[in-house]
């Protein structure tokens, strides 16, 4: 297509120039007649500032009068436009050259050409497929280098995520795979590659800590009903020791089926899929929590301030329900009587934001992150109610949402922070 319109714009301005040849040798016919324009002819064709223009006088029958053409071409008309082969006649001799011509008749019955050399286009034709020619093999060249560079790259990414990937699977789960600064796709595939890893890590850390925590949390009462039935057998206790015994026996199981709920409850909110989240109106939400733990507070009895507006979040309702009771509930827990629990909710059109702080004894910093593994107290005897899962519960629910947790001092107390991306 280039060569086609640069062709083309080569043709115009060969025509237009002879043309205006041509009209000027017309007029020059018309002022001094045939000796006048043989006399410039024959003088023209000497002249180096018009070397590349041909011309050729001639009688009708063809027979040449002036001009730097050998005779009149046997396939060239009165009138027109040709293409033609011939020789000419200029001061380094006679040869024959490829020319663009016009024809005309003049009066007296005489007849012109006019023509101009078109062995430019021709040479300009095999410059361009030239010029191509490098081209492609230029570009057919580079593309071949820089395709056997990215097939080495891709083929040396490959190793490298295969030999994490056989680190990581031999246990070592601290292995991860090189990132660049570059930035790019393999940048980009390594880093998906690393989370998928920090993901297994933290589940198999999980894991451990659930099985140790389980195997604690379980053993205890599970050992004091033993010990309390055998006690009885022992003691051949009346109704009234078998009485205690069962009630105190009940009590523990509560205890187990308390931690077995939990322990389902994280696991449901651990499976849940982000394609099954609906917009939930979190002001309802943070209402009917409000409400039922209300009178929970003023029976200790604390004061339960709360500062809510509007806010919409694509979640699980039940979930969101969930993060907000245990926040509460942890809350109130420890929070001494007389003190406070503050409840702020805020929105924006990126996210909305959830605040819960209390007056009790707050959490270390160094143990902030540490109370948000599962079955984790920092009553080191374990007497405080509960399996060390709210928390927990509270960092997967979060998690889940694409949230952020964060754990401050509320001098006194814990102020817990949670930003959850808005609807």
């Amino acid at each position: 297509m280039q060569y086609l319109q640069t062709v083309r714009v080569v043709d115009a301005e060969m025509h237009a120039l002879i043309n205006a040849e041509v009209e000027s040798l017309r007029a020059r016919y018309a002022d001094t007649g045939l000796v006048g324009l043989a006399t410039m002819l024959e003088r023209e064709q000497y002249d180096e500032s018009v070397r590349d223009y041909f011309y050729l006088l001639a009688r009708s029958d063809g027979r040449p009068i002036a001009g730097n053409l050998q005779r009149w071409p046997d396939s060239v008309g009165s009138n027109g436009w040709y293409n033609i082969a011939t020789g000419i006649v200029s001061a380094q001799g006679a040869h024959v050259r490829l020319i663009e011509a016009r024809t005309v008749r003049l009066q007296g019955g005489f007849k012109l050409l006019v023509g101009h050399l078109s062995d430019g286009r021709i040479e300009l034709r095999n410059r361009f497929f030239v010029a191509v020619g490098w081209s492609v093999l230029a570009t057919g060249l580079m593309g071949l280098g820089l395709g056997f560079w990215r097939s080495r790259r891709a083929l040396r990414f490959v190793e490298t995520v295969s030999d994490s990937g056989d680190r990581f699977l031999a246990g070592n789960l601290s292995e991860r795979v090189p990132v660049s600064p570059r930035g790019d796709e393999y940048d980009r595939l390594a880093e998906t590659i690393n989370a998928c890893f920090a993901e297994v890590e933290r589940m198999v850390e999980s894991l451990r800590s659930v099985t140790d925590g389980m195997a604690h949390d379980l053993k205890t009462p599970l050992t004091r009903i033993r010990a309390r039935l055998e006690l009885a057998q022992l003691q051949h206790a009346d109704a009234k020791a078998l009485s205690r015994v069962v009630d105190e026996t009940g009590a523990d199981l509560q205890l187990l089926l308390q931690l077995i709920n939990d322990m389902l409850r994280l696991a449901r909110a651990e499976a849940t899929e982000a394609a099954s989240f609906i917009a939930v109106d979190m002001q309802s939400v943070v209402d009917e929590m409000l409400d039922l733990y209300r009178p929970v507070a003023e029976d200790k009895p604390i004061t339960l301030i709360a500062d809510i507006v509007p806010a919409v979040v694509m979640g699980a309702r039940p979930l969101l329900a969930q993060l907000v009771a245990n926040l509460l509930d942890n809350a109130i827990k420890y929070t001494p009587v007389g003190g406070h629990v503050r409840l702020q909710l805020r929105g924006t059109p990126t996210e909305v934001r959830l605040l819960v702080a209390d007056d009790g004894p707050g959490i270390p910093e160094s143990d902030r992150d540490r109370v948000l593994t599962r079955f984790v107290q920092l009553d080191a005897s374990r007497q405080t109610p509960g399996a060390g899962l709210g928390l927990s519960l509270v960092d997967t629910i979060v998690r889940v949402h694409r949230g952020r947790l964060t754990l401050d001092d509320n001098n006194p107390g814990l102020r817990i922070e949670v930003r959850l991306p808005a609807a």
